[in-house]
This record gives C-alpha cells, structure tokens and sequence, in this order.
C-alpha cells in the first residue's frame, strides 16, 4: 500500500508543462516523419510543351515571361495564380484558343505571377521562373497547373516541385540552387507592385492594351485590334 501510494503521490509531482512538452515533442516529430517521408510524385503530362511549338518566347522588361511577338499590336496581360482554381480554368479551357493569334504575329501574351493568392503560389512561380533558366519556363507553367487540378494536397510542395524539374530532364542541382536563392526576388515583388498599381484584387484578371476587360469572351475579335 505505501508503495502503491507513494507512486500515486510521484505521479501526480509531474508538472503539467512537462506533459504538455512531451506531447509537442511527439506531435513535432510525427509531423516531420510525414513531411519528409509522405511520398510526392512530380507527374508530367504527355502533352506537356505541345502549345508553344514553334512560338517566339522571352521576358518583357519586368522580367515577366511572354510569348508571341514583342512588336505584336495587341497586348494581352493576365495576372494568374498557379493555386487560383478560376486560373487553371483558363489556361486549359481559354488559353488554346490565343495560339492561333500569337503564331501569327498579331497577339503578345504575358503571364504575370500573382503570388499572394492561393496556397504554394509563391513556391510555384518560383519553379516555373527556374525552370525558365533552362529554356522551360512555359512547360513548367503547363506542369503546375496540371498539378493544381489533379492534386488536393500540397500541390506546390518544393518537393514535388523539384522532382518535377527532375522528371522534365532539367539539371536539378542548378534548379534546387536557384529555389534556394533569392534572386527571383525582384521579379515576384515587381508583378505584386503591378498587380497593386492597378487597382486589382483577385485572379484571373486581364487586360488587352492596357485596358483591363471583364472576361474571357473579350478575346474573341483580339484580331480586329491588330487594325
């Protein structure tokens, strides 16, 4: 009985907070196990690339990439999220239909990263602008916005990320240095600046020569702008 009660009396010595620490440590240690050892595929669509066959490519003064012809007379600016659900719409439903125009000379299309909006944005636009120091930016673009819609969790991982650069051939030590270095920087805040000086607030939003439309069907007589 004195043991039993003496274990009883030791027992309820133990301070709350070393509990309630030891807990943590327990939670904190399961939630690394599962971080660095739940498995994250990089999957890259067959097709991936296939829009952009043959189409001028580059990046405006901003740094912000573009395809089609700098000259082009009809200028159209969309500012996107890789996580904006209405984003990912676009690119596979609307997106196609510019090609045409861009192809022939009379549309230039730039892609301005919103990074602020929607979960792993940043991360993202970070993989696509390194993919884009290897000559892959846009196939990069298709990659992850395949991800946003096939993916439900963490679809922006920096793991799943980088095994997709691996799985599109890229050099991954060159890319892994680029997402840890913070020369990007400029361009990310430089597309936040742009997307608050004009007054925007959510994604998709576009403009056509500098003059910001309501939606996609806007797009439909882009070549009467071309004069």
């Amino acid at each position: 009985m004195v043991g039993d009660k003496g274990h009883q009396i030791t027992a309820r010595r133990i301070p709350v907070w070393a509990m309630i620490v030891a807990v943590m440590l327990v939670i904190g240690v399961a939630g690394s196990a599962y971080y660095f050892l739940y498995p994250l595929d990089g999957p890259i669509p067959d097709d991936v690339g296939v829009f952009y066959t043959g189409l001028e490519r580059g990046y405006t003064d901003q740094g912000f990439p573009r395809l089609g012809n700098p000259n082009a007379p009809v200028l159209v600016e969309d500012f996107s999220s890789y996580a904006c659900p209405h984003c990912g719409d676009f690119h596979r439903e609307r997106f196609p239909d510019l090609l045409d125009e861009i192809a022939a000379g009379t549309v230039q299309f730039v892609f301005i990263p919103v990074t602020n909006i929607g979960s792993g944005a940043r991360d993202a636009a970070k993989g696509a602008f390194c993919a884009g120091e290897q000559g892959r930016y846009w196939e990069m673009h298709d990659v992850l916005f395949d991800w946003q819609e096939r993916f439900i969790m963490r679809p922006f991982a920096e793991r799943r990320i980088q095994k997709g650069a691996e799985n599109m051939g890229l050099d991954v030590d060159a890319f892994k240095a680029c997402m840890d270095d913070n020369h990007l920087k400029a361009v990310i805040d430089a597309a936040k600046a742009e997307f608050r000086r004009r007054g925007l607030t959510g994604t998709p939003s576009f403009f056509i020569n500098g003059q910001k439309v309501r939606d996609y069907g806007e797009f439909k007589n882009l070549g009467d702008l071309a004069g």
